[in-house]
């Protein structure tokens, strides 16, 4: 978005409606001087208003209703004048708008991955089917943005295989018989994982002393799970070898723990991470047995791991020779340090409830396994399959093709059951599978049904939605109201919240610039492991605001927030539990609201120091939607004189003086020097230094305010702008397309509609999911 550093023209008359004379008299009088004949800044010019197109008369709109123009040092319209300027703009903007082209949108990564899983039925277990897919490359805006997101034969080709794969987990098997239920023994002195140094075989146990990414399986080639299903597990271990430290190992305090995790066999999987389902704190010395019923996917096996224990002992070893702490020798034998001792593990199963499975009813939708020799099941079949993957019925001349290509597979493979899977894997990597199709103009009513769960579930339409586009009733007003309901109560709609989330407070850039290691004062951010829970306190906090129906304004303040015992312990307040819960901050705390976050605090720090520009632009840019441009192409980079500078404050004061930086840092400063009262992992503090305090003093909009409680107070008093731009937010994210004029009509019906019930975020959602914003392409 320009910005236009005079923008005095402005301050309008509160009458009704501006006659043209009217018009070009403000914009004569206030604009001509910076944007006339003679002087274009930021390449405008409105000495003749017959030349104003819609895009111009669309700026105008944005700079009137993000309150930033006229400069809050310059004389203000009154909010009625303002009003009506505003929507005369608005006005001229839409007639003669563009109209967005025809809807075609391919499913992101992320979306991708939920549609698999619904459409086949699998469960949320350890095998991924996005993890396939090449990631996406957004370069601004939401990951649903139709315009970035492109195809390629490589990654038609990427689907192509995700989905035969999927098929291959959900239709893992052809006989009508339950899979027997085998017991695996495993022999602890053929377990394997981490390195020879790190683990010890004996008779009866195995000992793994590497912590991190060390893994202890069973060394066998039947430690693969052949079928999907719940195992029963039974594990026996003790942690051991607290004492016998060459170094000071960790875990220095606090019992060892142990982890049980399920990683995909390295024939089938990109990466080799695993995932730790569940954890168990072992007695030193003293056996445990531990049984449960755990989820394996086909195709993976389950791991053992020393949870907290050192990831790289060697290195702590030599670091110790180095300071003579301890003899060179000490290399030459195994590490002693501590470690897990397994003496029982045993892995029991495939068990399942009911069969066939959910994953072969799901994706056959029927509840029993087909006999694929006749060619009526084999049409009813492949029908009913390709209506639910392409989201709405089809005709027999769409599944014609299909039909033969499968019974071309049978001729090449001789089996039925593998030439359904490369049938339905077309399928799934066809354009229609691949896109949602949105016509011009009103939508369809299984467009609309596609629409509302991808928006609110990212994932395809549910037997009930899917049942309503059949019928045309999903396009009732009272019908869409309580269909939009029901998605909201599900918790499917934490995708939404938790993907709108990253990307609209930019989340997702969380953990690119972590402070160092090394660094003394930021250890905690480490020994607590204090990244990935400074996002689920955004999440859930997010969630909560939906969930409850609160306020929009808690964005801004509020009272409460999320925190674990890593978190509380950063920001300095009581905290009782284990995980976390929901927290009351002590009277006086300068925490609540997004801007007390420590993921947004960290995110818009570098991990070193924290700069009032850098997050002055994030406020600006994620929270009220008006960031503030690049220089002037014909303004060179300026480097200020910085002679005589002690403070940060002083710094920039010098450079706002030039006037080639004045207006973007009049803007940006004031809220960065709020956000001051944080480091950089979003730690309070009054002081960088022992000679330098900490200055959060400011003034914007007009008001002055001595810290971020005060600023929090103007942002909420002045609450529209920010409602506005997440109105915007949210739609563009609903719609895969950045809004036009004509849909800035319904953001201000929705904006008066919202203010009636103090924007309170599950209305808010509500008004826009059953506006024109989203029945309308």
């Amino acid at each position: 978005m320009k910005y236009w550093l005079s923008f005095i023209c402005l301050v309008v008359s509160a009458s009704a409606a501006l006659s043209a004379d009217s018009r070009q008299t403000f914009f004569k009088s206030y604009c001509v001087q910076c944007h006339g004949p003679d002087k274009q800044k930021a390449d405008i010019r409105l000495d003749d208003i017959s030349k104003f197109d819609a895009k111009l008369w669309q700026n105008i709109y944005k700079q009137l209703a993000a309150e930033e123009m006229p400069p809050d040092n310059k004389p203000q319209p009154t909010k009625t004048e303002r009003q009506t300027l505003l929507n005369h703009a608005l006005k001229l903007a839409g007639e003669n708008s563009p109209i967005a082209a025809t809807g075609l949108r391919r499913l992101n990564k992320r979306e991708y991955g939920h549609t698999v899983r619904d459409l086949l039925g699998l469960r949320q277990g350890t095998f991924d089917p996005s993890e396939y897919v090449y990631a996406d490359e957004v370069d601004e805006g939401f990951d649903t943005d139709a315009e970035s997101l492109v195809i390629s034969n490589e990654l038609l080709l990427e689907y192509l295989n995700a989905a035969k794969k999927s098929l291959r987990q959900a239709l893992f098997t052809a006989d009508s018989q339950r899979p027997p239920v085998r017991e695996i023994e495993v022999k602890p002195s053929r377990m394997q994982g981490t390195s020879r140094r790190y683990i010890n075989h004996h008779r009866n146990y195995v000992i793994g002393r590497c912590g991190g990414k060390g893994k202890l399986y069973d060394g066998e080639k039947t430690r693969t799970m052949q079928y999907p299903g719940r195992y029963t597990i039974t594990i026996t271990a003790a942690g051991i070898d607290r004492e016998r430290y060459p170094v000071r190992f960790t875990p220095a305090k606090g019992p060892i723990i142990m982890g049980f995790g399920i990683l995909q066999d390295a024939a089938e999987s990109v990466s080799d991470e695993g995932q730790i389902q569940r954890t168990f704190e072992l007695k030193d010395e003293e056996d445990q047995t531990f049984t449960f019923d755990t989820w394996i996917d086909k195709g993976h096996y389950p791991y053992l791991s020393f949870v907290n224990g050192s990831a790289k002992p060697i290195t702590q070893v030599r670091s110790n020779i180095r300071r003579r702490k301890i003899p060179g020798s000490a290399m030459k034998k195994l590490c002693v340090g501590p470690g897990i001792r397994v003496s029982k593990f045993r892995i029991e199963g495939p068990f399942h409830d009911e069969w066939p499975p959910e994953t072969i009813r799901t994706t056959y939708d029927t509840g029993q396994i087909p006999d694929l020799t006749k060619q009526s099941a084999r049409e009813k079949l492949v029908t009913r399959f390709a209506t639910r993957a392409f989201r709405r019925p089809v005709s027999m001349e769409e599944v014609a093709p299909y039909l033969r290509y499968l019974d071309g597979q049978h001729a090449t493979t001789g089996d039925w059951h593998e030439s359904t899977i490369r049938t339905f894997a077309a399928m799934m990597a066809s354009l229609d599978f691949l896109y949602l199709r949105e016509a011009q103009g009103e939508l369809t009513p299984h467009a609309l049904a596609s629409r509302l769960s991808y928006f609110l579930w990212s994932s395809m339409p549910d037997d009930e939605l899917l049942a309503l586009a059949n019928s045309g009733r999903i396009q009732e007003p009272g019908v869409l109201r309580q269909q939009v309901q029901r998605l909201l109560n599900d918790p499917r709609a934490d995708r939404f919240s938790d993907s709108f989330a990253d990307q609209w407070l930019a989340l997702d850039t969380l953990g690119s610039m972590p402070p160092d290691v090394k660094d003394r004062q930021f250890k905690i951010y480490h020994r607590q492991k204090l990244e990935p829970a400074m996002r689920e306190e955004t999440h859930r906090f997010v969630r909560h605001v939906l969930r409850e129906n609160r306020s929009v304004r808690d964005f801004l303040d509020s009272d409460y927030s999320f925190l674990n015992a890593g978190l509380a312990e950063l920001y300095g307040v009581p905290f009782k539990g284990d995980g976390f819960t929901k927290v009351v901050f002590p009277a006086g705390t300068k925490r609540g609201g997004i801007l007390g976050h420590a993921s947004v605090l960290t995110l818009s720090a570098n991990g070193v120091e924290t700069s009032p520009v850098v997050r002055g632009h994030w406020v600006l840019a994620e929270l009220l939607g008006t960031p503030p441009p690049p220089p002037p192409a014909e303004v060179p980079a300026v480097v200020p004189d910085l002679n005589g500078v002690t403070t940060v404050r002083q710094l920039l004061e010098k450079h706002r003086n030039d006037p080639a930086c004045m207006e973007c840092h009049r803007r940006m400063d004031p809220l960065g020097f709020a956000l001051e009262a944080y480091d950089p992992i979003g730690r309070h503090r009054t002081d960088y230094s022992k000679t330098q305090r900490v200055s959060t003093e400011g003034n914007y909009k007009g008001r002055d305010f001595a810290d971020v409680t005060g600023l929090k107070q103007i942002l909420g008093d002045q609450l529209q702008p920010f409602v506005r731009n997440l109105i915007i937010r949210i739609a563009e994210y609903a719609k895969g397309r950045k809004l036009v004029a004509t849909d800035f009509k319904h953001v201000e019906t929705i904006l008066k509609q919202s203010s009636q019930n103090d924007h309170r975020l599950r209305d808010l959602i509500l008004q826009i999911a059953i506006s024109e914003l989203m029945t309308q392409r």
